[in-house]
């Protein structure tokens, strides 16, 4: 016996059965019969069809018609890197904690795919809009200012654009990383960054020189610049420029770098620490099969998702204009897979490390 699903009530069949125009319906329904001058009987006429065809509303497209969806948009670059995947995870929480549902999507660091993205978005009725901004994306930022669309920045920021963002306080974090391999004795040190004109890889880029002027070995400045569209082929060029040149540790600006650039590191059978060290960015799970420590300059992901939130709430709230730019601090992380000085293997976090 098969069952057949039962066919859900629709305003047009509580019409039908009363004898009215869906529109008079409607007008019940959302207690406008005074406004539209709907008889007492013929309202309690619709309210008892109502009841006995056990009509549900459709509760979105009643928040639709009052201007109100309790939805918002999430773009990030990525949602496959683990680092904008549990930032996703972090938004999707508490934007249910304040009632609202989050839609995500992915723009491959490409502005045409954002603005196309964010086009569709606004067509499903969100409120709002979280954004990783991609290089070029400056003019579709501006849009939706001229549109009063609120919106909060994440991860980075555009320069010249007041907008709302939270970030880490990326050329601090640029300045820490370095500093914590100089402090380790090392004086020749790289930083591998993506060949992009983003504001968290300028901060990063930023520090590590600045760390390096400051502690007088702005000689050994070694910046590789690696290509995001083509990884594997431009961090193994990379890497052979970073062993020629003999250098002793990397700063490796994002996850996905340190995963690329340890790939290489393996191929070569360098070893870790004791032929070149490594600090990452963010980290994740997979480094946790990585038989070497490892150093990472971690963000707060949970705070800067929370304040992303509420921030934009805020602004979603009628006659609300918050402008708010936050820059967060990051703190130093240690994979350590062996025991070293009687201390057992795992993560060691060096809650707000500072030189």
């Amino acid at each position: 016996m098969t069952l057949q699903k039962k066919k859900k009530t629709s305003i047009k069949d509580i019409a039908r059965e009363v004898g009215a125009s869906p529109a008079l319906v409607s007008f019940v329904l959302n207690g406008k019969q005074k406004q539209y001058r709907v008889s007492d009987e013929m309202s309690e006429k619709i309210l008892e069809a109502v009841k006995r065809l056990d009509y549900k509303p459709n509760g979105f497209a009643k928040a639709l018609r009052e201007g109100s969806s309790h939805t918002i948009g999430v773009i990030v670059s990525d949602i496959s890197n683990p680092f904008f995947s549990n930032m996703v995870k972090s938004i999707e929480t508490v934007a249910e904690e304040h009632g609202y549902m989050a839609l995500f999507a992915s723009s491959d660091e490409k502005a045409d795919k954002l603005a196309s993205l964010i086009d569709r978005m606004l067509g499903k009725e969100v409120e709002g809009l979280i954004l990783v901004p991609c290089e070029g994306s400056e003019k579709t930022i501006k849009a939706l200012d001229i549109k009063h669309i609120p919106y909060v920045l994440l991860d980075r920021y555009i320069p010249g654009i007041r907008s709302n963002y939270v970030c880490l306080d990326n050329a601090k974090a640029g300045y820490e990383a370095t500093e914590w391999l100089l402090r380790k004795k090392h004086k020749k040190i790289s930083l591998v960054c993506y060949d992009l004109e983003l504001s968290n890889m300028k901060g990063r880029i930023e520090g590590y020189r600045k760390a390096m002027e400051d502690n007088g070995v702005a000689e050994f400045i070694h910046i590789e610049y690696v290509d995001i569209e083509k990884m594997e082929k431009s961090c193994a060029t990379a890497m052979d420029r970073i062993t020629a040149a003999g250098c002793e540790a990397i700063v490796c600006a994002t996850n996905s770098i340190t995963v690329c650039c340890l790939r290489e590191i393996q191929k070569r059978g360098i070893r870790v620490p004791e032929d070149i060290c490594i600090m990452g960015f963010d980290g994740g799970n997979e480094f946790d099969f990585y038989n070497s420590p490892l150093a990472f300059m971690t963000q707060p992901n949970e705070m800067i998702a929370r304040r992303a939130v509420e921030i934009l709430i805020e602004n979603i709230a009628p006659g609300n204009s918050m402008n708010c730019q936050i820059e967060a601090e990051g703190d130093i992380s240690i994979y350590n897979p062996l025991k070293i000085n009687g201390i057992g293997g795992g993560r060691i976090e060096l809650k707000n490390f500072r030189i």
